[in-house]
């Protein structure tokens, strides 16, 4: 029985390693972007193409900005490396 929930925790959750991270108004992370590169920057944001999770309801689904040819502004002081343990919404999702 212990085996199997060790199972569930270690399929389900995953600690991902982030170097930018965006929060809501409550300070509560809603993407973490673990690879980018920078397109341009100016006043103080920067245009990126990234690779990360994003929160959905169901948990942290993955997006890649490079194959979907997206780029997306943050603020230069998202900017901060960090580690997270998060419940991964889709087990098909890449890590």
């Amino acid at each position: 029985m212990i085996k199997k929930y060790e199972s569930f925790i270690n399929e389900k959750f995953k600690t991902i390693d982030y170097k930018i991270i965006l929060k809501d108004l409550k300070d509560n992370p809603t993407t973490l972007i673990s690879d980018f590169k920078i397109v341009k920057t100016e006043s103080g944001k920067s245009e990126i193409k990234a690779k990360g999770y994003t929160k959905e309801k169901g948990g942290w689904i993955y997006f890649d900005d490079f194959e979907n040819d997206k780029t997306r502004k943050v603020w230069n002081k998202n900017f901060q490396n960090g580690s997270k343990k998060i419940k991964i919404a889709d087990e098909n999702q890449k890590v």
